[in-house]
C-alpha cells in the first residue's frame, strides 16, 4: 500500500498566469488519506474549459493551476478504507473530486448540483489546500494524481 504518511513532491505542467502557457510545476500532494486512491496519471485530456480556466476567461482563475480533468491512470496506492479499487486497476477521473455527500443532490447521485462540490483543479478542498488536478479527498474513493 505504500506510506500513507508522507506528502510527495511531483511535477505537473502549470499555468501561472493569464497567459495560459504551461510549464513545468513541482508541488506537494497532501498525504494519503485512509479513503484516498493515489493514481499515476498515463493520459490527461484537455478540453476547452481548460484553456477558459487556464487563461482567466471566466475571471476566476488561481494560479498556479494544472489543469486538466479527463485523467486515465493506474492505481499505484490505496488508503485502508478503500475497497472498490486495488493496485494495478486503471481508473479514469472526471473534473468533480469531492462534494459534501450529505444533500439532496449528493443523496440523489447528482452531485454536480452541491453547492459544496469540489473541482478538480482550480479549486481549495475543505482543508484550505488548493487542488490541483485530481489530488482529491472523499467521496470518489478519493482518487489523485501521483504524475
Amino acid at each position: 500500500m505504500g506510506s500513507l504518511a508522507s506528502e510527495r513532491k511531483v511535477v505537473g505542467w502549470a499555468a501561472r498566469d493569464a497567459t495560459g502557457h504551461l510549464s513545468p510545476y513541482s508541488y506537494t500532494l497532501r498525504n494519503t488519506g485512509p479513503e484516498d486512491v493515489v493514481v499515476k496519471v498515463l493520459y490527461c485530456g484537455i478540453c476547452h474549459t481548460d484553456i477558459h480556466q487556464a487563461k482567466n476567461h471566466l475571471g476566476a482563475s488561481k494560479y498556479p493551476m494544472v489543469p486538466g480533468h479527463e485523467v486515465v491512470g493506474e492505481v499505484v496506492e490505496v488508503g485502508p478504507e478503500v475497497a472498490k479499487y486495488g493496485v494495478g486497476d486503471v481508473v479514469g477521473v472526471g473534473v468533480i473530486v469531492g462534494c459534501c455527500r450529505e444533500c439532496s443532490p449528493c443523496k440523489a447521485n447528482v452531485e454536480q448540483y452541491c453547492n459544496k462540490k469540489i473541482w478538480s483543479y482550480n479549486d481549495v478542498y475543505t482543508d484550505g489546500r488548493p487542488t490541483r488536478r485530481v489530488d482529491s479527498p472523499p467521496p470518489w474513493s478519493s482518487t489523485r494524481s501521483l504524475w
